[in-house]
């Protein structure tokens, strides 16, 4: 059973600066493009390239305690602090690349990853975190495994978040 732990932690840095992957309408995966078709190398799905679907992937580097966590969130959980979904995002990138006056493709890229930065290093979150027990056993029946992690000082454990929230003043 995977069930959801929850972890209030500060970001202390970006991971990378690719937030949004073409996705899996099936499964979730990253697909590739061949031509004007997309395709999913996991479960096989394929679709029009021009309707491909995009999902938030945000790599964190995150700091609890004396702990530090490699956090990926993943999905619509970021569209509350994107403004919109992924899909709308890359649509908007590309649309916007597409009227000469405006900024250069890297420029958006570098302006977005400072835009991203800005709003999330130094800031705490609450993590949902979904592969805890996967990585360091099943631990207790607690829905806080913070007081598991003792015995893995100094090491950056690589966690999976569905759900990011800002810790409630």
């Amino acid at each position: 059973m995977n069930r959801r732990k929850f972890l209030l932690a500060s970001v202390i840095a970006l991971q990378n600066s690719s937030f949004i992957y073409p996705s899996c309408q099936r499964c979730f995966s990253r697909i590739i493009f061949v031509s004007k078709r997309s395709s999913c190398p996991k479960c096989g799905c394929t679709s029009e390239a021009e309707n491909a679907n995009y999902r938030y992937k945000l790599s964190l580097k995150v700091a609890e305690s004396n702990k530090l966590y490699a956090i990926t969130v993943f999905g619509s959980c970021l569209d509350t602090f994107f403004g919109l979904t992924a899909t709308g995002l890359h649509r908007y990138i590309q649309d916007h690349n597409k009227i000469p006056e405006t900024l250069g493709s890297d420029i958006t890229q570098s302006l977005l990853t400072e835009a991203v930065e800005t709003c999330f290093v130094g800031q705490s979150f609450i993590f949902g975190v979904t592969n805890f027990e996967k990585q360091y056993g099943n631990g207790s029946d607690s829905s806080n495994f913070l007081p598991q992690c003792h015995g893995y000082k100094g090491e950056v454990r690589a966690l999976v978040a569905c759900q990011i929230l800002l810790p409630d003043p």
